[in-house]
């Protein structure tokens, strides 16, 4: 069945869609043609360049598959309408942990023969095989049980979460770094002349193609700096969180008076964040190196923290707007944005700990590492508590006997 009345939502969405695909693409070219150019140059490492062209690449496709779906309700066709059911199943669990440990360990064994071509071959495919299944599976398990809505709204906050949310993550976060660095500037200038003169001399020296080891130990006193470590970590723990665990979830405001429950908020706030953990993760492991494997093997508990924190918010933002508890909103967004902020801080503790040798600070490393990496494991293991607890809890109304009478009494209800 078709109607002839234009949807503005569903057309909105799909221009945003087309946009991105058009960007999207111009970006796969811009990567898959420097990949080549440096394996056949013998340049920078090949492998980084075709990682980031497959991840490109995969959102792509992924893309395409949501335009489809938003295409039906432009278009007036009724499926666009039949609620959406993910696929899912409890084997998941035995499969998906097997195939992300063997992608693993194949891509970390390429990577330590130091071959480009073979690392530039392998490495693309294998990082989508690591990154793509724990977030099926995590989102899988957050959402089961709950009523996910009409299917085209589904594939809209999904392509939404992939694209204009981290867009306007990534400008404004830009945007308030480069503030702060120049207020940071203009305060030392002030304050401090005699600090800018040393700056200067310092870029003038990069300038100068000096070596890696020389420059870095010219900034070492900067980076040791507390007051710098301090507005760094600021920065990543506070400001980050704060503009993150807002826009994450940005389409549910757009959806808000058409999603029916806070569960359905909570469900659907997942799944923005499991659309933006799979942007920023398929990029963020863009590397060719012997590092390949850590760091791929690390973005899991980095998706899991987004799509727990996006689920709290995307919770309280329908429970203010369809029962008018702003309140809830306002704590889920804390608890969001300090879960967020206490992650981000001890990961960016580790690394700056690791930084410590290099910089003249090996105690770092001895003093702080083990205790900050420890608190990180047992953060993602109660961030994975929480997000079963909460799918628990919130699905209950969804699949209790009492519950489901007077949803077959009141067809209204359900929408």
């Amino acid at each position: 069945m078709q109607t002839k009345k234009t949807h503005w939502a569903s057309l909105l969405v799909l221009i945003v869609f087309g946009f991105s695909l058009l960007i999207l693409g111009l970006i796969v070219i811009l990567f898959g043609f420097t990949s080549f150019f440096d394996l056949f140059s013998g340049g920078a490492d090949p492998a980084t360049g075709m990682i980031s062209a497959f991840a490109f690449g995969f959102v792509s496709v992924l893309l395409l598959l949501c335009s489809w779906f938003v295409l039906q309700k432009t278009r007036g066709l009724e499926q666009a309408d039949h609620s959406f059911k993910f696929p899912f199943a409890g084997w998941l669990w035995i499969v998906i942990p097997v195939v992300v440990f063997f992608s693993i360990l194949i891509g970390g064994a390429f990577t330590m023969a130091e071959l480009p071509w073979l690392n530039w071959l392998v490495l693309p495919a294998l990082t989508i095989m690591v990154i793509v299944p724990p977030i099926w599976l995590l989102f899988g398990t957050a959402s089961n049980g709950i009523e996910l809505g009409p299917r085209w709204r589904f594939f809209s906050i999904l392509g939404l979460g992939m694209t204009i949310s981290p867009m306007i993550m990534i400008v404004l976060e830009i945007v308030i770094l480069v503030t702060v660095v120049i207020l940071g500037v203009i305060y030392v200038a002030v304050t401090q002349p005699a600090l800018i003169n040393q700056l200067e001399t310092l870029a003038n020296m990069a300038d100068q193609s000096m070596s890696e080891d020389a420059m870095l130990a010219a900034v070492t006193p900067y980076l040791s700096n507390p007051a710098v470590i301090a507005v760094g970590i600021g920065y990543i723990a506070l400001l980050v969180p704060l503009i993150e665990e807002l826009l994450k979830p940005l389409a549910l405001w757009f959806f808000a008076r058409q999603i029916e429950t806070p569960a359905q908020g909570f469900a659907l706030g997942v799944l923005s964040g499991a659309a933006f953990a799979l942007f920023e993760s398929l990029n963020a492991s863009a590397d060719g190196s012997t590092s390949w494997a850590f760091i791929v093997g690390a973005r899991t508990g980095t998706s899991l923290l987004h799509m727990l924190t996006s689920g709290l918010v995307g919770w309280g933002i329908i429970a203010a707007i369809q029962e008018k508890r702003a309140r809830r909103f306002f704590a889920a967004y804390i608890g969001a944005v300090l879960i967020h902020g206490i992650w981000n801080a001890s990961a960016a503790g580790i690394g700056l700990a690791i930084l410590g040798e290099s910089i003249g600070k090996p105690e770092w490393f001895f003093n702080f590492a083990p205790a900050l990496l420890c608190g990180l494991m047992t953060m993602g293991i109660g961030v994975a508590v929480l997000l079963l607890q909460f799918n628990r809890r919130l699905r209950k109304p969804l699949t209790s006997p009492v519950a489901a009478e007077p949803l077959e009494s009141n067809p209204k209800e359900i929408g």
